[in-house]
């Protein structure tokens, strides 16, 4: 039976012991829980992942703040630990370990090629092709799970759901500038851009 659907663009929160430090405002979080990214997130909440995105990159998060998002900005490259969750009624397919947004993509490809994209280990999603149906599993996508559950939803559908994603993404992203002047970082611009040229959010990335 096919299912209608929500799929979201998640970021896992950051792993901490004790008071976490930051030299920018961030919301509460309960760390490794995964946070929606949209274009109605508040600043702290935008600063989360920013936090997040240099913790995961092994940039320390020193009072300067201005170095650290310079220090962001000069990375060869930038990976954050999410990319896209499932959500059916009481069903949750979140990604899993080793899974990261950077690869969102691979969702957009699999539509071409019907090879699934990479969705982490422990437990392992992955995504199937059945014609018209595609088939979202809890796990598998390593070794056969026999207690793997899964979600039918039909083509079309699915095809939306992911523009949906990337239009959220895209809204995510136009708000990365705001939120760095907002901070007071000089390098806003700059920001939005090594953003954009890290997880491939913006139009110049979608193919026509």
């Amino acid at each position: 039976m096919k299912s209608l659907i929500q799929m979201q663009a998640v970021i896992e929160a950051p792993y901490h012991e004790g008071e976490f430090l930051c030299p920018w405002p961030v919301s509460e979080f309960e760390p490794f829980s995964m946070i929606r990214l949209c274009g109605d997130m508040t600043y702290p909440e935008i600063g989360l992942i920013f936090a997040q995105l240099a913790q995961y990159n092994q940039i320390e998060l020193t009072n300067d703040k201005q170095a650290v998002l310079e220090q962001l900005l000069e990375a060869e490259s930038l990976v954050l630990p999410g990319g896209i969750q499932i959500l059916s009624e009481e069903k949750v397919i979140p990604p899993s370990c080793c899974c990261g947004l950077e690869t969102w993509r691979e969702w957009i490809n699999f539509l071409k090629t019907g090879n699934s994209p990479w969705l982490g280990h422990d437990p392992s999603p992955w995504v199937e092709s059945q014609g018209n149906v595609i088939r979202v599993w809890s796990d598998g996508g390593i070794e056969p799970i026999k207690n793997a559950f899964y979600v039918d939803v039909s083509r079309p559908y699915f095809k939306r759901a992911l523009m949906l994603v990337e239009q959220e993404l895209q809204a995510f992203l136009f708000s990365i500038e705001s939120w760095a002047q907002n901070v007071g970082f000089t390098g806003s611009n700059g920001l939005f851009q090594k953003f954009d040229d890290c997880f491939k959010i913006g139009r110049r990335h979608t193919e026509v």
